[in-house]
């Protein structure tokens, strides 16, 4: 290599580190204009549980809302409404771990970090026919319980993760079965999620109680 060569190497190279990555190719518009359509029907579909219910949210509907045709939307999604609802299970799921790890993310104690989790979900009971759609009908109704499995399963692998981090730190006794008791709060939460889809004035109680059983955990 020259020394011209070098010289733009070294200056390509960000301070202190070796050789820059290459950047991944930006998609082709085309794939671009297609996400968006796919995301426009699946926010479209949320947009009108949330205002009205499930039951409201037909092909029709959800066409005009998103401003495309009943041709697209069977490009996008093969299995019609059955299909776009599980998509839009699915995505109700990742916006409460969004919005959980948003506010964890801010919290410096343990407790308020996992507190987070019923938090977000009991925010939704606020979203009545969303959050009745997301607990009970769309399980229920729709044959998509199963989506619940990856927004738990990574909801699980948070709180394996603080839970051993304090025990580590000597916050929570050795002896404690961590898997099992971050199992069984995750269970909590999905069930303080279905009360307050029915009934939301027990969203304080159970946020409340949460928090009463990760500082019984802590010997608080």
């Amino acid at each position: 290599m020259s020394a011209a060569e070098q010289e733009h190497t070294t200056m390509d190279r960000a301070p202190g580190q070796g050789t820059v990555p290459e950047l991944p190719e930006p998609l082709p518009l085309r794939k671009r204009q297609q996400l968006r359509t796919r995301q426009d029907l699946v926010r479209a579909t949320i947009d009108i549980i949330d205002a009205a219910g499930a039951k409201t949210a037909t092909i029709d509907r959800i066409t005009v809302r998103a401003g495309t045709s009943r041709a697209t939307l069977y490009a996008h999604f093969p299995g019609g409404r059955t299909d776009l609802m599980s998509e839009a299970y699915r995505t109700i799921g990742q916006d409460l771990i969004d919005a959980a790890e948003r506010d964890a993310a801010g919290q410096d104690d343990w407790i308020e970090k996992l507190c987070a989790y019923p938090r977000a979900m009991l925010d939704l009971a606020a979203r009545r026919e969303l959050s009745l759609f997301y607990n009970v009908s769309g399980p229920q109704h729709f044959g998509i319980g199963r989506r619940r499995g990856s927004a738990s399963k990574h909801t699980l692998d948070t709180f394996v993760r603080e839970l051993r981090n304090e025990q580590d730190k000597g916050g929570l006794r050795a002896e404690l079965d961590i898997e099992a008791i971050a199992g069984l709060l995750i269970g909590a939460i999905r069930e303080a999620g279905i009360d307050a889809s029915r009934d939301p004035g027990t969203a304080p109680r159970n946020l409340s109680a949460f928090r009463q059983l990760l500082e019984a955990l802590a010997g608080r």
